[in-house]
């Protein structure tokens, strides 16, 4: 009888039990914040890389111009983010006019080539394509 109650009254070693019971959600957490850090990081780039093409089309006279303007930065600002946005061949960038007359330059990414993206099933992740579209009008977006 003596001994079971010092041993309900024993806390030797409960803080091990609390680490191994909180220790995996705990380290869950982390890679969940360093994947989506990832993501959106990746995201961002992709937006800068729009917004940026759309900006130098501006420039352009032709259309011939404009698209060649809005490619080269667009691909300029994507090598400055160097290996976050370079698995997968990197992003697709598309400039030019579209249907209703307006300059569209659009760039997408798939991510589902990235290292990173092998652990996402894991942790549930948003779809692995990033794109972001910008259009110009009369020299504005």
């Amino acid at each position: 009888m003596r001994a079971a109650r010092r041993l309900r009254t024993c806390e030797r070693g409960l803080a091990a039990l609390e680490f191994a019971l909180l220790a995996p959600a705990l380290l869950m957490l982390v890679f969940a914040v360093v994947l989506y850090s990832f993501y959106f990081a990746a995201l961002m780039g992709v937006r800068h890389a729009a917004v940026e093409g759309a900006r130098a089309a501006v420039a352009g006279l032709s259309t011939a111009e404009r698209t060649a303007l809005a490619q080269g930065r667009a691909q300029a600002v994507i090598g400055g983010y160097g290996t976050l946005l370079a698995a997968g061949g990197g992003p697709v960038v598309t400039a030019g006019p579209d249907a209703t007359g307006t300059f569209r330059v659009r760039v997408s990414y798939d991510m589902s080539g990235s290292p990173m993206m092998r652990y996402a099933a894991f942790i549930p992740m948003p779809s692995p394509t990033v794109s972001a579209s910008i259009v110009v009008t009369n020299g504005s977006y």
